[in-house]
């Protein structure tokens, strides 16, 4: 796992102008654009890397489940042209949404039923250029992106101050209900919501950050 912590602490953030630019070096052959375009996504892949891993619950594929799709947003790049007006940023994450469910495909054997594993593929593979999504879904698209975001990072900071707290939180980012939420720690909705409002000062001052 080092040399995938060693990406992450590397990543970049790039306008989609700069992105551009790369794609097209990096179309041409170039590999040092290659490299700059996969540490400015890098967080984007490993997030997509760890919910394939959440789904068959276990970690101990994360490397491998990484490198399946650095390959899959590689191969990407050759065939993305931005004529029909998709950011690139849409085009990858459609890109690593396929290769999540063909990374299930391909390995049955980690998944305990049948079922499971159909669940997991939506009872469905298909090839990344059959992977459509409609223009009027872009921008809710990326909003989806930058809400992920926000709750890793909401996340990220809570958990260094209460872990407990942190979860309680991201489980409320997520849409679940103060009693579901009791359930997954073994208390009461009440004492969930007592948590939250004791702690509502440092709620504040981190959720403010980024709502």
């Amino acid at each position: 796992m080092n040399w995938v912590k060693e990406l992450l602490n590397n990543a970049i953030e790039l306008p989609e102008s700069k992105k551009r630019e790369l794609i097209r070096k990096a179309q041409e052959g170039d590999k040092r654009s290659k490299e700059l375009l996969i540490l400015s996504d890098i967080k984007l892949i490993y997030r997509v890397a760890c919910e394939t891993c959440r789904y068959i619950e276990n970690f101990e594929h994360l490397e491998d489940v990484v490198q399946f799709l650095i390959e899959v947003y590689l191969k990407t790049i050759p065939s993305y042209s931005g004529k029909k007006g998709t950011k690139f940023t849409t085009f990858v994450y459609r890109a690593l949404v396929w290769g999540k469910k063909e990374y299930i495909r391909r390995h049955r054997s980690l998944f305990n039923t049948e079922k499971n594993h159909m669940e997991a593929i939506d009872r469905k593979t298909c090839s990344v250029e059959e992977v459509e999504i409609p223009a009027v879904w872009e921008d809710k698209l990326i909003n989806r992106i930058s809400f992920e975001q926000m709750k890793e990072k909401i996340y990220g900071e809570l958990h260094s101050i209460d872990p407990k707290l942190a979860l309680i939180v991201l489980r409320r980012l997520e849409g679940k209900t103060l009693k579901e939420i009791g359930l997954e720690l073994g208390c009461t909705k009440q004492r969930v919501n007592q948590v939250l409002k004791e702690n509502k000062t440092i709620l504040f001052r981190v959720c403010s950050k980024y709502l």
